[in-house]
């Protein structure tokens, strides 16, 4: 475990090198910023024409969808492709696996580097989100927070699939801007197909990643949790099982 923990801040200190990942956490931020404006200006002009408009300013479970369909995995799957396919390509892979370290807690180690920072990236946007709703929009009460917490937290498990994807496909790349490419490519796909197969919506990995919903609320049968978690445990043991016999037959 100890060399596991030393090889993960390896990694996160390699991504935390790499300013752009420093950048946009700030980019994140900004465009709450920019949200809570643009709603406080078009709020304050519909009120002076003696009209009323929904206010815009961003709630954390309001601003969490598009955070967590867009910008998180785009930043993920930029991640890997750092970690994984651009060091294959530049041959720093080999320095690596020459270290006293399993090849597998060394797989592993990359996808905890990237999934601790989605995990940091959601965080700033739950405290950007929140405090500027309680600044500007109608404050939240103490459950509120707690159910954006929780469902922010939720979000993790999904996403971990969706990482354990992206890094086996990153070992298939040899180039980091097709590895990305192709990454995004298949990311829409996956959303786009049960647009026109809703038979896949129940299938498909990432249709969970929304999977907060159910927690919240009314929650549904119990056999209906039991099939989701199944569903998203079975997905997550094939890609990092698959990812790690890969990498660990892949040669450098």
């Amino acid at each position: 475990m100890k060399v596991l923990f030393v090889s993960f801040r390896n990694e996160w200190d390699k991504l935390l090198c790499r300013k752009k990942y420093l950048v946009f956490i700030f980019i994140g931020v900004c465009i709450c910023i920019l949200w809570t404006g643009l709603g406080q200006l078009s709020t304050d002009f519909v009120e002076q024409q003696g009209g009323y408009i929904w206010n815009f300013t961003p709630t954390p479970m309001g601003a969490l969808p598009f955070f967590l369909r867009v910008l998180v995995p785009f930043l993920m799957f930029m991640g890997l492709t750092d970690l994984i396919t651009i060091e294959g390509s530049e041959n720093t892979m080999k320095a690596m696996i020459c270290r006293p370290i399993e090849r597998w807690k060394l797989y592993a180690s990359k996808l905890l580097a990237v999934m601790a920072y989605a995990a940091v990236y959601l965080s700033c946007i739950l405290i950007a989100s929140t405090v500027l709703n309680q600044l500007f929009g109608k404050p939240l009460g103490v459950g509120e927070i707690l159910t954006a917490l929780a469902s922010y937290a939720l979000t993790l498990i999904p996403l971990t699939i969706l990482a354990c994807f992206g890094a086996l496909v990153a070992l298939l790349g040899k180039s980091g801007t097709l590895t990305m490419f192709i990454l995004l490519l298949l990311y829409m796909l996956l959303n786009i197909l049960p647009l026109f197969y809703p038979v896949l919506s129940e299938m498909l990995f990432t249709s969970y990643l929304g999977w907060y919903r159910i927690w919240i609320g009314i929650l549904p049968a119990t056999s209906k949790l039991i099939h989701v978690l199944l569903i998203l445990l079975g997905y997550g043991t094939v890609f990092f099982m698959g990812g790690s016999l890969l990498f660990d037959r892949k040669e450098y």
